[in-house]
């Protein structure tokens, strides 16, 4: 199978390196989620992620298969032009952009689609705008009733919401008594400096912010992304693990809520699980492709499909900096939902023209019913 013609409807990215940062800033880190000094050193060049990728842009910029080479080659370009050949030749179609991250290095969605030539809209995330609430009230209540009211005003500019309650105090989501809340919210302020931008890592004041943003994405019907799973080391694995979302997905106050699990691996069968017995369960293969091997990208594309729909499976980059991740991203993506296509054909799972059918859902017409843009 050739998916090359497919677009993708990329729902879950970051933006771009303004021009400076993307000339200067090392490319290491955009081939691992740590952030240990040793491992963007040392370690990552020993990865086979980036190993494979360095031999994948080499050939795009037709140079010698080595790092220095690779970073020669990408600084003879002009920025905007080798963006938009990297985006058009990875085919994508839409661009949903979490701009809740790096916002003095990356560009903002407006930039972004100043940029790129695509259809560009904002997921915002939950947290990041609940810290900016913080220093405005003394009352937690106050505070809970502002926030709400403000998401449910942002709404109509939004595709969707995005939690990263996994990277804080886990996905495990709770309600808590008026007296909890108020102590979590005291200590909180207590610890605060003046004019600081806090990070907020209370569990009872995070998750009722966070049950009050599902309410307004239900309300409105704007999907909620939650990262599951892999990530940077600020988050605990053993509490991204997807199924803690049960008590959200079974909520009767939250009908209608549809949550998209991003990333998920190594949970990719427990998300799998949930999208076959909750309407509003969604998983994602972002990140899983590209960062990991061939064999494990395909074995995660796999387990996707072993209980889950096929119309609940979405494919995103989750790339962000360098156009080059957009372009890896897009290029293994669709090879390995090709591979794994082909193999469901070959074991009678799916039909040929199943098949064909398949890969549209997941690289495009999934997403685009899920978000409402097409």
């Amino acid at each position: 199978m050739n998916l090359d013609a497919i677009p993708i409807f990329d729902h879950h990215a970051h933006a771009l390196f303004k021009e400076s940062f993307w000339r200067t800033e090392p490319i290491e880190g955009c081939y691992t989620e740590a952030y240990d000094p040793l491992i963007l050193e040392h370690f990552v060049h020993d990865s086979i992620y980036f190993r494979r990728s360095i031999r994948a842009l080499a050939d795009y910029y037709g140079c010698e298969p080595n790092q220095a080479a690779v970073l020669e080659a990408r600084q003879s370009w002009n920025y905007r032009e080798l963006a938009q050949k990297m985006f058009a030749e990875a085919n994508i179609s839409h661009w949903l952009i979490d701009d809740g991250i790096w916002v003095d290095r990356l560009m903002s969605v407006k930039e972004s689609a100043d940029f790129i030539p695509i259809k560009v809209k904002r997921v915002l995330r939950l947290e990041s705008e609940l810290s900016t609430f913080i220093e405005r009230f003394d009352n937690v209540g106050d505070l809970l009733l502002a926030f709400q009211a403000y998401l449910y005003e942002q709404a109509p500019n939004l595709v969707g919401f995005k939690s990263i309650l996994a990277y804080r105090t886990g996905l495990d989501v709770k309600r808590h008594s008026t007296e909890t809340l108020n102590k979590s919210f005291d200590d909180l302020k207590r610890s605060l400096k003046p004019g600081e931008l806090p990070r907020v890592n209370t569990k009872p004041l995070l998750d009722e912010a966070l049950w009050l943003g599902a309410e307004v994405a239900a309300k409105t019907q704007k999907p909620l992304q939650f990262h599951t799973g892999y990530g940077d080391p600020d988050l605990d694995m053993r509490l991204a693990n997807p199924l803690h979302l049960r008590n959200l997905l079974e909520a009767p106050e939250l009908k209608g809520l549809n949550v998209v699990m991003l990333h998920c691996y190594p949970y990719i069968r427990e998300a799998g699980y949930l999208a076959s017995v909750y309407s509003g369960a969604y998983l994602d293969l972002g990140l899983t492709i590209p960062y990991t091997s061939r064999h494990a990208m395909r074995q995660s594309v796999h387990e996707a499909l072993h209980l889950s729909p096929i119309g609940k499976v979405l494919f995103s980059t989750d790339a962000q900096r360098s156009p080059e991740m957009f372009y890896l991203a897009a290029r293994w993506g669709r090879e390995m939902i090709a591979d794994v296509l082909e193999a469901t054909v070959n074991d009678d799972d799916l039909s040929a023209n199943e098949a064909d059918w398949a890969a549209e859902r997941i690289l495009f017409k999934n997403a685009s019913e899920l978000y409402k843009e097409d």
